[in-house]
């Protein structure tokens, strides 16, 4: 078999990442179709130069970032030199941090709908829910392109947006709400904060995006208050990427999103030899034609990949957790850390506080001090040995009143 034609091969073969053929050609044709459409566009003709792009060239189309995106719109308002149809059929514009002006066509618009639809039916959401969608409505395009993904799936959405959780309390009791779209963490807060009033919501499923959490919190709202949770990953650009199928542990990647894996320090695709670390997923949306979106580095790490059967019958493989961001991640004694990675120990003991990861070097040795903010909790050294298990170097704490600024990592080291 020609891999090259046939598949981008992916092989992973550390404890974590696994062996993965998994993009078959049609996906990879799409990709590459998308990509010479967005050649012809003046952002992308720069970059891309005269390359040939095909599917055996692939590699060799240059990555594209959030900041490329950004900077695009500060030299070439509003769209960048990335707009790809005419103005006037422009149907929708969002509004991204950075800015980031995101222009739909009708046409992306129901295409991105419909792949969202197929993520949420896959999660169990029926025409017979009753849905409150608890995102942002205004600007973003999260609150706009999930309730029409749910019209699509012949539920009844409730545009709760987000806040102001008494009022959805009230109206989930008062309408018979049955499902919730919602980060974690406000699920969590809605679901205590009802049970706290004595109040059993009528609520039997959960999606939940968005959010680094502790995965055992799905366990703990199904068996507490019987709502099945499943999860999925995606971004504002392309939509869904990846979902929980809920037979068996993680999310299956979607075939109409054409998806990488590359090392986040150098921007190579993964292989054998250089998956030692978290990798960096990279998308492209076969279909969006307003403004394309070709090899984006999302800047989130996956921690492992799996193409095992799956006992559901989705033959697409698995990603295993969102475990941060690219920038947050460095080597101590020898191991990589994912600072993300403590916030789910410390919500598993139901600490919810701001931390950081200082490293530095003595008498030429790393050390690793977790910093907290506030006073030491109950039980402390057993939560410590759980932080030094999850990053698998030994970690230090320290308590303070205040952590200054929003980094969770501060690499003090000189060389």
């Amino acid at each position: 078999m020609n891999h090259t034609k046939n598949f981008l091969t992916a092989n992973f073969l550390t404890a974590n990442f696994l062996t993965a053929n998994f993009l078959r050609a049609g996906s990879l044709e799409a990709a590459v179709a998308s990509a010479r459409f967005a050649q012809a566009l003046p952002a992308y003709a720069d970059e891309f130069g005269q390359l040939d792009i095909s599917p055996e060239s692939w590699t060799d189309v240059p990555l594209l970032t959030k900041e490329q995106l950004i900077e695009g719109v500060t030299d070439a308002a509003p769209y960048g030199r990335r707009l790809g149809a005419d103005l006037a059929d422009i149907a929708w514009v969002f509004v991204a941090p950075g800015p980031i002006f995101m222009p739909f066509t009708a046409s992306d618009i129901d295409a991105l709908a419909e792949r969202f639809a197929g993520t949420f039916r896959s999660c169990g959401f029926t025409s017979s829910d009753v849905v409150d969608q608890t995102t942002l409505y205004n600007w973003v395009i999260a609150g706009t392109i999930l309730g029409k993904a749910l019209e699509k799936v012949g539920a009844t959405a409730v545009p709760g947006g987000s806040g102001d959780t008494q009022r959805h309390i009230e109206v989930i009791e008062g309408l018979g709400v049955t499902a919730i779209l919602a980060f974690p963490t406000f699920l969590v807060h809605l679901l205590d904060t009802a049970a706290a009033q004595g109040r059993t919501l009528p609520l039997k499923r959960a999606i939940v995006m968005g959010e680094l959490h502790d995965p055992r919190e799905k366990d703990r709202i199904q068996r507490e208050y019987g709502v099945s949770v499943r999860e999925f990953y995606g971004t504002a650009d392309v939509g869904p990427v990846a979902a929980e199928c809920g037979v068996e542990p993680g999310m299956h990647l979607r075939e109409d999103v054409f998806v990488e894996f590359v090392n986040p320090r150098t921007g190579e695709p993964v292989t054998g030899a250089s998956a030692s670390e978290p990798a960096e997923l990279v998308v492209t949306d076969p279909v969006r034609r307003a403004m394309p979106i070709v090899r984006l580095r999302t800047g989130d790490l996956v921690d492992s990949v799996t193409a095992e059967p799956c006992a559901c019958g989705t033959a697409t493989p698995r990603i295993g957790r969102i475990v941060g961001r690219v920038g947050d991640i460095t080597k101590v004694k020898g191991m990589f850390v994912v600072p993300g990675s403590v916030k789910s120990v410390l919500l598993r003991h139901r600490l919810v506080t701001k931390y950081q990861l200082v490293v530095s070097r003595d008498a030429g040795r790393d050390t690793l001090v977790l910093r907290v903010e506030g006073s030491r909790p109950g039980g402390w050294d057993r939560i410590l040995d759980e932080v030094s298990h999850t990053l698998r170097v030994r970690c230090e704490s320290e308590f303070v009143e205040r952590i200054e600024g929003d980094a969770i990592l501060l690499d003090q080291r000189t060389t």
